[in-house]
């Protein structure tokens, strides 16, 4: 009996130690597994946070990029501006041109600034909303200077429109002033009337009329200055110019000539009145030592260049 219970003592003992050992290798493959979950856990977690951070950092750079492509559109926009500025404006062109070397410096410098971001775009933006406001400062002088010059050019117009009508109502002036001087000058010429030519025979009880060449010893021509209140008063000279039958005129002298309508011609008597302008009688007589020819005289008289009278008579 004690040797069979001694061998049932033995088994169980055995298996106790048996079911004590697989219990441990259960805890250790789970102690394991726990570990190598966490392990995974904490890279997998590294790993999804090295991801968040390059995404970040790409959306970083590309908001850069972005923002540089901005401004330096906004700087060949300045430059633009004021190179056109420049070429319609040439008395502002060195001050502009010195704007637009400013413009060109800060492009280059944001093209190759590798770490222009953040604060560097900042200060890059400022910089260009100070270049904009110079460039509106500028344009507000060109607008300035373009009012200026069309109020000039408004007031330079109307001055010559005043000074075309001024020189224009001064022409007309003129032409009228020129036109009533014509008149009264041709107003204030002389004319005369009654024009005769008598001859005379020369009798101890005086001279008396005749008809006949071989009787006539002298000429008388007679006649009436008209009235003429528009006249110079003073001494006018009258010429009296006598032709014979023959076409010759009777002249005492070759140097007794006046000229009329651009010829010298030569007169025979010139008589000097003294004219007040009122009517008044003027004669002249003419001697000579031939005998006068039978036939027709022509007498012409002239005053200032002009013919004011002619008469034609005849000696038997």
């Amino acid at each position: 009996m004690n040797g069979k219970d001694n061998k049932k003592s033995t088994a169980a003992t055995h298996g106790r130690g048996r079911s004590n050992g697989s219990t441990g290798v259960v805890i250790f493959l789970a102690i394991l597994a726990v570990l190598l979950a966490v392990g995974g856990a904490i890279l997998l977690r590294q790993m999804l946070s090295a991801r968040h951070d390059a995404q970040v950092a790409a959306i970083e750079i590309n908001q850069v990029n972005e923002e540089k492509a901005i401004l330096m559109a906004q700087l060949d926009e300045l430059d633009a501006k004021f190179a056109s500025l420049a070429t319609e404006h040439q008395e502002m062109e060195g001050q502009l041109n010195t704007e637009r070397r400013r413009v060109r410096q800060l492009r280059a410098q944001l093209s190759g600034d590798p770490e222009a971001g953040g604060p560097a775009i900042e200060r890059y933006r400022q910089r260009i909303e100070e270049l904009e406001v110079q460039l509106e400062g500028y344009r507000q002088q060109v607008e300035a200077l373009e009012a200026e010059k069309q109020m000039l050019s408004s007031e330079t117009a109307q001055m010559r429109t005043t000074l075309s009508q001024t020189t224009a109502r001064n022409q007309q002036l003129e032409s009228r002033t020129q036109e009533l001087e014509e008149q009264i000058e041709k107003a204030a010429l002389l004319t005369i009337s009654n024009l005769n030519a008598t001859a005379l025979r020369e009798r101890r009880r005086g001279d008396e009329p005749t008809d006949r060449a071989r009787r006539t010893d002298k000429l008388r021509i007679c006649f009436t200055i008209n009235e003429n209140p528009v006249a110079r008063p003073g001494n006018r000279d009258f010429f009296i110019r006598l032709i014979n039958p023959a076409n010759q005129v009777l002249t005492l002298s070759p140097d007794n000539t006046l000229v009329f309508e651009g010829e010298t011609i030569q007169y025979s008597i010139k008589r000097t009145v003294n004219y007040q302008t009122s009517s008044q009688e003027v004669c002249a007589v003419w001697n000579q030592d031939e005998r006068f020819q039978s036939g027709y005289y022509n007498v012409v008289v002239f005053q200032d260049n002009r013919e004011v009278g002619y008469k034609l008579f005849q000696l038997d």
